[in-house]
């Protein structure tokens, strides 16, 4: 279920101390918890599904991407991965060299990994790899993302009470080095989107205090 008390945003900065390095953490979680109590139910329905569905079976967000990568191809708008996809790791000595896969199975790319957690960012713990493998390790951060300290300066500037941030992860190293995958998981996050929009209840005409579930709600599971 979803846990209110843990934060689901936090910016880390590392200072050096005898013993290592400390974390000093500013964390962020909104004040109205509406979007994750939606999600929740999604979350729950493709943890205990996504590994033995049907070929045949598809998720409502892979329905929209497939959806609008139609559109955008209509209109003349190249958003499909590239034909490779590349696995690279950073040694120790800062080169960063390609490796193979650990699984060799070729991956659908319209059928996407869903992942829920932290997202975590901070100057000094951006390109620091050793300080962003700890933090993963101790503070079970999921991903993190150089803008995010943006994001949330204008979440908080706007007096947004409600918010959730999703993003498409397309870059195993470092997501600002090449662009070409970046349409494509732009609209795999926006497809995500959808279906969470398509959760929120819609306000009834005859009474706009109360609401109605949507027309896709049993759709979206």
């Amino acid at each position: 279920m979803i846990d209110e008390v843990n934060s689901f945003y936090s910016i880390y900065e590392a200072e050096q101390s005898p013993e290592g390095y400390e974390f000093v953490s500013t964390c962020y979680k909104p004040k109205s918890f509406q979007l994750y109590q939606l999600m929740e139910p999604i979350k729950e329905n493709y943890e205990q599904t996504h590994l033995n569905r049907l070929v045949t079976h598809k998720y409502p967000w892979e329905k929209f991407l497939e959806e609008g990568i139609q559109y955008l191809l209509s209109n003349n708008i190249d958003c499909l991965p590239p034909n490779s996809d590349r696995l690279y790791i950073k040694m120790e000595n800062s080169e960063i060299v390609e490796v193979k896969h650990p699984d060799q199975d070729k991956k659908d790319y319209h059928r996407p990994n869903i992942r829920f957690g932290m997202i975590a960012g901070g100057k000094n713990i951006i390109n620091n790899d050793y300080l962003k493998t700890t933090l993963c390790d101790k503070c079970n951060v999921l991903c993190f993302d150089s803008e995010i300290d943006q994001v949330i300066a204008a979440v908080q500037g706007n007096r947004t009470e409600s918010f959730m941030i999703i993003r498409g992860i397309s870059d195993y190293h470092d997501g600002t080095l090449n662009k070409e995958w970046q349409p494509f998981s732009a609209l795999c996050a926006a497809a995500f989107m959808k279906t969470i929009i398509y959760k929120i209840p819609k306000p009834s005409r005859q009474n706009p205090n109360s609401h109605s579930n949507s027309e896709h709600d049993d759709d979206v599971l």
